[in-house]
C-alpha cells in the first residue's frame, strides 16, 4: 500500500460519463491523496451524454474535484506544455492507464509522462485498465447501449443510473382523467434513450418516488414535444409548482412508445405497464438509489 499523501492526485481524460472505469482510477486516486482533481478534456458534443451541471453533480457525490479544460486551447500543446498546466493545477501526482495518450497529436504516453513527471516533481503511477468481460469500459458503448434501450447493461457499466435534471411543466390533465395521474418534467437535455416506458426514480424536493414513466411525444394525442411523463403507483405526491427542479432516473425499458387507436386501449395497456414495474419491483430491482 502507497502510503497516502496530503497533496493533490490527478487523473486526465475525457470523463464525459465518470463511469465504472473512470471510477475504479478515482478510488485509487482517494486512497493516495487527500485531495483528487479530475481533469476533463472537453470537445463540444452535439448529444452529451450528461450536461455540465449533472456531470458537476457525479463528481460531487464521488467527492472529487471536476476541472473542465477546453479541448481547442490544449490540442496544440506540446506533451511539455500539457505537464506544465498539471504543475500549474497544483497536481503532485498523477494517475494514468498505459494506453494514455496526451499533448498534440497524441504524441505522448506514458513513458513520456513519466520522464515530465521527474523534471515537474508530479509523481506519476501506472494503473490497469478496468474491464467488462475483457472489454474497455467506453462511454461510446454505453451510449449504444442506451440508444437500444438496454438500460441496466448501460447502468452497470456506468456505476450509476442514467439520469437527467429537468425542470416540472404542465401538463394537459389527460393522465389524471384516465386514472393515472403525471408529474410531467422536461429534461434539459436531449435523452440517449429510445421514445418509451421506463421504471424510474424521480427526487423532487429531496425525496425519491419510485415510480414508471413514458419518455416521448405522446403520438396517441398528436404532440411532438418530448416530455417525461412520471406517475408514481400508491402514493400522493404534494402539490409542485411549475418549474421544480427534478431529477429522473432510468432503470428499466419495458416498451418502445406506440400510437393507440382509442383511450380504452391506451388505459388497458398502461395498466399492463403497471404489472410489469411491480414485477420489478418484486424482483428487488428498483431499490432507491441517489444522483
Amino acid at each position: 500500500m502507497e502510503k497516502k499523501s496530503q497533496n493533490k492526485c490527478c487523473i486526465v481524460g475525457k470523463f464525459e460519463s465518470l463511469h465504472r472505469g473512470h471510477q475504479f482510477l478515482i478510488e485509487k486516486a482517494k486512497k493516495l491523496c487527500n485531495q483528487v482533481n479530475v481533469i476533463s478534456i472537453n470537445k463540444f458534443l452535439q448529444n452529451p451524454l450528461f450536461t455540465p451541471e449533472e456531470r458537476n453533480k457525479i463528481a460531487e457525490n464521488l467527492g472529487v474535484k471536476l476541472t473542465n479544460l477546453k479541448f481547442e486551447e490544449i490540442k496544440d500543446k506540446t506533451p511539455e506544455e500539457f505537464f506544465q498546466i498539471l504543475r500549474n493545477l497544483g497536481c503532485s501526482r498523477l494517475l494514468a492507464g498505459k494506453d494514455w495518450k496526451f499533448g498534440k497529436n497524441r504524441s505522448g504516453n506514458i513513458e513520456t509522462a513519466k520522464k515530465l513527471g521527474k523534471k515537474y516533481n508530479i509523481e506519476v503511477l501506472e494503473v490497469p485498465l478496468i474491464t467488462n468481460s475483457g472489454e474497455k469500459i467506453g462511454t461510446s458503448t454505453i451510449k449504444a447501449l442506451l440508444k437500444e434501450g438496454k438500460l441496466e447493461e448501460a447502468n452497470k457499466l456506468l456505476g450509476f443510473p442514467y439520469f437527467c435534471f429537468g425542470r416540472t411543466v404542465k401538463g394537459d390533465g389527460r393522465g389524471k382523467e384516465l386514472g393515472f395521474p403525471t408529474i410531467n418534467v422536461k429534461p434539459e437535455k436531449r435523452l440517449l434513450i429510445p421514445y418509451g416506458v421506463y421504471a424510474v426514480n424521480l427526487k423532487v424536493n429531496g425525496k425519491y418516488y419510485r415510480g414508471i414513466a413514458n419518455y416521448g411525444v405522446k403520438p396517441t394525442f398528436g404532440e411532438n414535444e418530448p416530455i417525461i411523463e412520471i406517475h408514481i403507483p400508491n402514493e400522493k405526491l404534494p402539490p409542485l409548482p411549475l418549474h421544480t427542479p427534478a431529477t429522473v432516473e432510468f432503470l428499466k425499458f419495458f416498451r418502445r412508445e406506440k400510437q393507440f387507436n382509442n383511450v380504452e386501449e391506451l388505459k388497458k395497456q398502461i395498466k399492463f405497464d403497471l404489472e410489469n414495474l411491480k414485477q420489478f419491483w418484486r424482483n428487488g430491482l428498483g431499490r432507491d438509489t441517489e444522483i
